[in-house]
């Protein structure tokens, strides 16, 4: 059978697997310091505890699936049909400036590698892999975007209403943006989600979605976006108008114990590859009240989730960032605050990495800055890594970690990264002092 078929029929072969294959392997290795898992880890492979199997059926000896063959073919930036808009009644007109008519202005070579419009640094960059469009608040808190992957920006608005929002690649001028309120014990609040159509121009409230947290935007379907508060994952399909909770009914009921703090999606899986993203596959990163972290996968839209971590409470492992390769099945990575772990066949097998990174991982007593704070999967079959001192590499299957070296970023916090498909050499990186561009040779 074909990727695409395989995807619809995955979930129940993971349930039925969880029984048949108790076993899951890890690989670790270090800076010759031992790694925070029981009993430390060593530079080589090595078994260390046992957890539950998500495999497929089919599985060959040693509870190992067979890696699938990454394919990709070049990718169609969407939208590529004609928007399609609902548009949420209005409760109160939230921030709403002037409309004023954009204007284009072309982005000159900045100071080094600082990303800049006109004269102006750029302090954050938002957009999607699967669109040439990127938005960018500048210093003085202008909203610009542009529609060439960044080659010339066009002036969207002098007052934004916010400085944040999850973008749609279906159509980039949907915008969702909800910061809600902090998840800890004493604190409370009502922060409404808003929603934009015209490109960040102006922005209405949405019902009934108080303190939730845009995390993951349909990269084919505008209206479909899923959501969490500081209790429950939720998924609209009708672009906010209303919400259908999803508390995982499956027998882990994960979503209790977990909140979801970052979802992705493998959504060009298939032979041939389908013509528009999907949500076959899902993916969601959740933390419980201890710092304990969990991945979980999904083929039924959120209504039932397998989980890929060990099942160990508590783990020794938190949650910073989640990845998934929209192309190649199975591929998940993420990031936590002592380590990075990787897997190609679904948390049959995870290698768990540190080595090359003794310099921002969380060491007790060190006193340093560290972090661990996002992570993609590149085309080049590379992994990316934004740390709290700069951008570290490594290949997917690679035990050490490379820094990036002489760059104007070096030693600074870097806290996200954006590229796209239709770019891919060019990583636009979000930083505590702005925004830098880095190009793959």
């Amino acid at each position: 059978m074909n990727r695409l078929i395989r995807g619809f029929l995955l979930l129940p072969a993971l349930i039925i697997a969880l029984v048949v294959i108790p076993t899951v392997v890890f690989s670790a290795s270090s800076d010759g310091a031992d790694l925070f898992l029981s009993g430390g880890v060593s530079d080589h492979r090595s078994t260390l505890f046992q957890s539950i199997d998500p495999t497929p059926a089919g599985t060959v000896p040693n509870g190992t699936v067979p890696g699938p063959t990454p394919t990709r073919s070049p990718v169609i930036v969407h939208p590529p049909t004609p928007p399609h808009h609902h548009r949420p009644p209005v409760r109160q007109p939230h921030a709403v400036p002037t409309p004023i008519v954009p204007t284009a202005t072309a982005t000159p070579t900045g100071p080094q590698d600082e990303a800049v419009i006109g004269k102006e640094r750029i302090e954050k960059v938002i957009g999607d892999r699967l669109s040439s469009v990127i938005y960018a608040f500048t210093e003085s808190g202008w909203l610009y975007r542009a529609d060439d992957n960044g080659r010339v920006w066009s002036l969207m608005s002098t007052q934004p209403g916010v400085d944040d929002f999850v973008m749609s690649a279906a159509n980039p001028d949907v915008l969702y943006s909800g910061a809600g309120i902090p998840c800890s014990d004493g604190i409370t609040g009502s922060v409404p989600m808003l929603k934009s159509i015209d490109g960040g121009v102006t922005w209405t409230e949405l019902p009934n979605s108080a303190n939730m947290r845009p995390l993951l935007a349909h990269p084919g379907d505008t209206d479909s976006l899923f959501a969490a508060d500081c209790e429950m994952l939720y998924l609209t399909t009708d672009g906010g108008l209303t919400w259908e909770a999803k508390p995982d009914s499956s027998p882990d009921g994960l979503w209790t114990n977990y909140r979801v703090v970052d979802m992705a999606a493998s959504s060009l899986l298939g032979d041939p590859q389908p013509t528009t993203p999907n949500w076959n596959q899902l993916f969601a990163a959740g933390l419980d009240a201890s710092g304990t972290g969990v991945v979980a996968f999904s083929n039924d839209l959120g209504d039932t989730w397998v989980r890929l971590t060990p099942n160990i409470d508590p783990a020794p492992w938190g949650m910073s960032a989640l990845a998934a390769d929209p192309f190649i099945e199975g591929l998940v990575t993420f990031a936590e605050p002592k380590s990075v772990w990787f897997t190609e066949n679904f948390g049959v097998n995870w290698q768990v990495t540190t080595k090359g990174l003794s310099n921002v991982v969380a060491r007790s007593g060190s006193g340093a800055a560290f972090g661990l704070n996002d992570i993609v999967h590149h085309p080049s079959d590379q992994l990316y890594l934004a740390t709290a001192r700069g951008l570290y590499t490594k290949a997917a299957t690679a035990d050490t970690w490379t820094k990036i070296e002489d760059t104007s970023f070096d030693l600074i916090e870097l806290t996200g990264i954006l590229f796209t498909e239709s770019s891919p050499n060019k990583l636009w990186l979000n930083s505590v002092d702005g925004v830098f561009t880095y190009e793959i040779e």
